[in-house]
């Protein structure tokens, strides 16, 4: 066995020219020109106010200003001025990581006149973007139909959903990266989002597709970065919504169907209108269940708020199944060859025809058609979801250049997906939990007028688990999970099915009895650690820069419950029998995979009345933390082709010479982590001790092993045993 990779830390640099106006961040920019309404000549000192905030500032000598750090959101903006007439433009919309333009001609004061108000116009070309983006504001989500912030981005132009992953200019669903409050939640793992955002905690949804600045990393397509609420300082409110809905169908009179195979000689078969969607015929207001709502407002007047957010929701579904065998209702028979009928379990609902109890038994298929027929079974929802959403948020003004914030996330799913081959067996399927809590921390500080930094930390859990159980505890039931390639017999009765029962099902049959028989556990827990600062040197320069720390832990197992004559008919889950696009992470002891993220970045962003441009730097650093492949373009990374990739460079010429092809001098210890996978023995001191011998087993087979040299390795096993072993180390193999 060989190993075929060492560890590599992968690292790209990053130089952007482009005429956009991207900063990932959670605030936007006001800036115009204020001017003498007659004179056309610029206002020296003129002060201009965001309305219902304390931001704001003076213009310069060319009548220019601006003002950083604004929330996104519509507001009024106010220029003053002695000597002229206060005007105020209602309407204007800020949005986060662009700078809103808007300027003001004042009028000399006339007694008696009170301030001009005026109303915003918006832009029909926004000069600030280059790129696909859009900014969806909390009001704009809320008109929406929509149900989650994916329903949003699925929306925007250039994307597609298939299978609930996300493409964005053919670009694959691992191709986006997901950000919340200015900080990267992405799952290394599946590169879905690792947390949960609810629509009605959102203040602004941007959304950008293609060229990306020097601030993003490990994004080609796709860039969604999510700004959270913050509470009323000053102000309670809240709100409360309830909705309720029916999936409906009455059949399509097109479709003709006979429904009854087993006619009578001149009897005339039974034909009805086609169903696609049976058993959805009568309205349920109670199918969808959906209860969320959100509550604002001051922990300390002026100084601390809250924003508090939740949701209810219980889906059923449009799926049905008809319980009309149970996972246990048939028993293997050896002198038959046959399935047979437990009686002590019956069918699905207990029923237990008084004819013949072959699964082959005409009779019995008549009897189980008519009973089916007749609905005497329960149907029962197939594709049914239930999920648990909360959030809250504290927002500290700590000093009147300081700003905390912590955002607490947590959402809860429990589902089972639609399987057809399951229909008339639903109670066979297994069960799926998900579970997502985030944790992010944010400290904003002026440093002055103009420059300004953020640090932010976050903690994100995405935690995936299906089993048979509904028990969301079960998998943690299960003690000594990694110590052997079988562990003791599970105590639970769950896994009691032969699943030879399996084989009587192939193609698009129906299982008459069996469940699934795998246990699947993975978690990622991202903590992420994110710097900036950002100063505005001029008027037309914007200098930001940038430091992004991030450390992975992922588990996974994948675990294959066993129960059959080799098991002596007891269950117990394998270590493990995986696809080749699987691994156990937290087998043999270790403590899964911790890849590390490290980038940083400096950009400019020139704003000028023609043009404006963006110039940055960005370096990314990876290390996986793990093995990978010396050369990347091999065919073929589980089996390599290419030397390097199998053996090591002793010489160091950069080339895998006749003389280095030797047994000796092959990459790793493959050999005992394939045996480490059906054995209980340890092999940490064995492998290096040469000449040692020890005995043990290997797939429940009683071997002597022989370390004769690096890699090299004598097994002794009894004749009639050799054939298996020889089998079951040929298949493992493939999977290392």
């Amino acid at each position: 066995m060989k190993s075929v990779f060492r560890r590599r830390p992968n690292i790209f640099i990053c130089l952007v020219l482009l005429a956009q106006t991207v900063f990932a961040g959670t605030t936007g920019k006001l800036a115009g020109r204020v001017t003498d309404k007659d004179k056309d000549e610029p206002l020296i000192g003129a002060n201009v106010m965001v309305v219902g905030t304390t931001l704001g500032a003076a213009t310069d000598l060319d009548g220019n200003y601006y003002i950083l750090q604004i929330p996104p959101g519509t507001y009024s903006v106010r220029f003053t001025m002695i000597g002229y007439q206060s005007l105020v433009i209602n309407d204007v919309r800020v949005k986060v990581d662009l700078t809103t333009t808007t300027n003001g001609a004042l009028a000399e004061s006339v007694v008696g006149l009170d301030e001009v108000v005026v109303q915003a116009e918006r832009a029909m070309i926004q000069t600030d973007v280059t790129y696909s983006q859009a900014n969806i504001s909390s009001e704009e989500v809320d008109l929406l139909p929509v149900e989650e912030f994916q329903d949003v981005i699925a929306l925007q132009a250039g994307v597609v959903v298939t299978g609930g992953d996300i493409h964005v200019r053919g670009g694959r669903g691992g191709e986006i990266s997901y950000m919340v409050d200015g900080i990267t939640v992405t799952d290394p793992y599946n590169a879905g989002v690792a947390i949960e955002i609810e629509n009605n905690a959102i203040q602004e949804l941007q959304f950008i597709s293609g060229t990306f600045n020097a601030e993003y990393g490990q994004a080609m397509s796709g860039i969604v970065n999510i700004v959270t609420k913050d509470g009323d300082y000053n102000h309670y409110s809240g709100n409360l919504s309830l909705n309720g809905g029916s999936y409906f169908s009455k059949g399509d009179p097109s479709f003709k169907i006979i429904s009854d195979s087993d006619v009578e000689p001149g009897e005339e078969p039974n034909t009805t209108k086609m169903n696609l969607f049976p058993h959805l015929d009568t309205f349920i207001p109670s199918t969808v269940q959906d209860l969320s709502g959100s509550l604002s407002g001051p922990v300390i007047p002026g100084r601390i708020s809250f924003f508090a957010s939740g949701r209810i929701k219980r889906d059923n579904g449009y799926l049905k199944g008809q319980q009309i065998f149970d996972p246990r209702s048939f028993i293997w028979v050896d002198e038959n060859n046959n399935y047979e009928i437990d009686d002590s379990l019956g069918l699905g609902n207990g029923y237990i025809p008084s004819l013949s109890s072959r699964i082959a038994g005409e009779s019995l298929r008549k009897a189980i058609d008519s009973l089916r027929q007749a609905d005497a079974f329960d149907w029962i929802s197939m594709d049914w979801s239930e999920q648990k959403t909360g959030q809250l948020k504290l927002s500290w003004r700590f000093t009147p250049y300081i700003k905390l914030s912590f955002n607490r996330m947590y959402s809860e799913t429990h589902s089972q997906y639609y399987d057809h081959s399951y229909r008339w067996n639903p109670d066979g399927r297994p069960h799926e939990f998900q579970t997502n809590t985030g944790n992010l921390f944010r400290m904003d500080i002026s440093l002055s007028r103009s420059t300004f930094a953020n640090i932010m930390f976050s903690n994100a859990v995405n935690h995936f688990r299906r089993h048979l159980s509904d028990d969301p505890d079960y998998y943690k039931q299960i003690q000594n999970e990694f110590e052997g390639w079988a562990s003791d017999p599970l105590s639970d009765n769950l896994y009691e099915v032969d699943p030879k029962i399996f084989d009587f099902a192939t193609g698009n049959n129906f299982y008459v009895g069996g469940q699934y028989m795998g246990i699947y556990n993975r978690k990622s827990i991202i903590n992420t650690l994110k710097t900036e600062i950002t100063s505005q040197i001029n008027s037309k320069h914007q200098i930001k820069s940038g430091f992004e720390y991030r450390k992975t832990n992922i588990t996974m197992n994948d675990l294959t419950v066993r129960y059959n004559a080799y098991t002596n008919f007891d269950p117990v889950y394998s270590n493990p029998l995986v696809s080749p696009t699987h691994d156990a992470f937290s087998s043999g002891g270790n403590d899964g995979r911790n890849p590390v993220e490290i980038s940083g970045y400096i950009q400019d962003k020139i704003e000028s009345d023609e043009i404006i441009v963006n110039i940055g730097l960005r370096y990314d650093f990876f290390d996986p933390q793990w093995k990978v492949v010396n050369d990347t373009e091999d065919p073929n990374y589980l089996i390599p082709l290419k030397p390097i990739n199998r053996w090591f460079d002793t010489d160091g010429d950069g080339e895998i010479s006749d003389e280095e092809m030797t047994s000796n001098n092959l990459k790793g210890d493959n050999v005992f982590e394939l045996l480490s996978t059906g054995c209980p023995f340890n092999f940490n001191n064995f492998k290096n001790s040469k000449g040692a011998v020890t005995q043990t087993l290997i797939n429940h087979i009683d071997v002597i092993i022989h370390n004769k040299n690096i890699n090299d390795l004598n097994l002794f096993v009894r004749r009639s045993f050799s054939n298996h072993l020889w089998s079951w180390m040929n298949d493992s193999a493939k999977f290392l």
